[in-house]
């Protein structure tokens, strides 16, 4: 009988020796074995925050556009089908098991971790759906991540921020060498959302003779009231309308999808109506998501300290007068300290709370540890997201709001929940 997806994750979560095992050797042998080379184009995403909001518009933009799109994207937040989508659609349950079997077939003994799997099973996927373009989130840093396998025609890396130390470097330096490893020469295009690159990437683009375009310097955009204009030194100028995810960092994600789309116009021709259409549509569960309801909820993945700085300044950003209690959770290797340091200045209650996963931080000791900095009155331990919750709800009146953050899985507890699951139902 065949396996389940569930079965499939349980066994695919344990076969590694490593959870992370940063190398393209064993995969490449995979791809060459099942000859997994697309002949469409391929974008690949990189960099320390912002790389799905980007995904989520090139393929918003790619599909209003008529394209068939395959995208792989991680981690997933309820279910692990978000990760490989086909013409805007998770593939379902019995396709992602057919192409795991594929893999595991063909791998003749390669050892690989959960991501390598996933991803080889995505691509062994879209070359089944024929689709017309690739767009692949990278995972984790950059030049020795899964999706490097491939050679894409345009490279995005949003930005450079220090996250990931024990596995990228402990500098922004160090940082961008690793996720500038997705750019390449020969005529691809190579972008970058950091306004102020460390010198890294430009000595990488060097190395491989290309071409970078960077936010700010090359492209950008200008807020203005009722909506916001997108520039290039191409020449290209649009007025747009905000995009429905929300936040300004927003406009930097969007900038950088209308950017490589703009670019790659000769490869896969597009209109303006498809990018104006496709920026303003395009969505993704967990970026500052606000939900429809009284008190307010706030859902955001942001998991290091530059997404919180983030986050913090979106929250300062909307006018409130109410009470703000903030639902934190984090990875223990997290520099925890300084993002509850952001969020004490925004938050008049800090629920920490202990996730299902044995990396998380211990509520107590983070507490512990903070104490010098944060009144112990202001903080509470928790020993769930969804007891935080309720006990949230059970003080909070409806000029209130209730933010929860500190990583991904953070966000799922809180999607697990059934009063925030049933505002979310309810707003799709």
């Amino acid at each position: 009988m065949s396996k389940s997806l569930a079965d499939w994750l349980c066994r695919i979560n344990s076969t590694h020796y490593k959870e992370i095992d940063l190398g393209l050797d064993r995969l490449s042998q995979v791809v060459q074995d099942m000859s997994l080379h697309p002949e469409c184009p391929v974008i690949t995403v990189g960099g320390t925050n912002g790389k799905g909001s980007t995904c989520a518009m090139l393929e918003s933009i790619y599909s209003k556009a008529g394209y068939r799109v395959g995208l792989f994207s991680s981690p997933h937040l309820i279910r692990f089908n978000e990760r490989i989508r086909v013409n805007d659609e998770e593939m379902s349950d019995d396709v992602i098991v057919s192409s795991l079997e594929e893999v595991d077939s063909a791998r003749q003994g390669v050892s690989l971790t959960y991501f390598e799997y996933a991803f080889l099973a995505a691509l062994n996927i879209f070359l089944r759906q024929r689709v017309e373009i690739v767009i692949l989130e990278v995972g984790l840093g950059g030049r020795l991540d899964a999706a490097n396998v491939l050679d894409p025609i345009c490279s995005i890396v949003t930005n450079i921020g220090l996250d990931h130390l024990e596995y990228l470097g402990e500098t922004r330096e160090d940082i961008g060498f690793e996720k500038a490893g997705i750019f390449r020469g020969d005529g691809a295009y190579s972008i970058c959302g950091d306004e102020d690159p460390p010198e890294s990437i430009f000595n990488v683009i060097l190395n491989v003779r290309g071409d970078l375009r960077v936010i700010a310097r090359d492209f950008g955009f200008v807020r203005e009231s009722t909506g916001w204009t997108f520039w290039s030194t191409n020449g290209v100028r649009m007025n747009l309308t905000f995009p429905l995810m929300q936040g300004e960092h927003q406009l930097v994600n969007a900038s950088l999808a209308i950017e490589a789309a703009t670019l790659l116009k000769g490869r896969l021709p597009i209109d303006a109506s498809s990018i104006r259409e496709g920026i303003l549509v395009a969505e993704r569960m967990g970026r500052f998501q606000v939900l429809p309801s009284r008190p307010l909820f706030v859902l955001d993945v942001a998991h290091n300290v530059d997404s919180i700085r983030i986050l913090v300044e979106e929250l300062n950003r909307a006018s409130f007068k109410g009470t703000t209690r903030v639902i934190f959770a984090v990875m223990g290797n997290k520099q925890y300290g300084e993002m509850l340091d952001l969020l004490d200045t925004v938050a008049d209650q800090l629920l920490v709370c202990r996730l299902e996963d044995a990396r998380s931080a211990d509520p107590d000791a983070v507490v512990k540890r903070i104490s010098d900095s944060i009144s112990v009155d202001k903080v509470t331990p928790c020993n769930s997201v969804g007891y935080a919750i309720d006990k949230c709800l059970e003080v909070s009146d409806s000029n209130d709001r209730i933010i929860v953050c500190g990583s991904f899985m953070t966000v799922s507890a809180a999607l697990e929940h059934p009063y925030v699951s049933s505002l979310v139902h309810n707003e799709l």
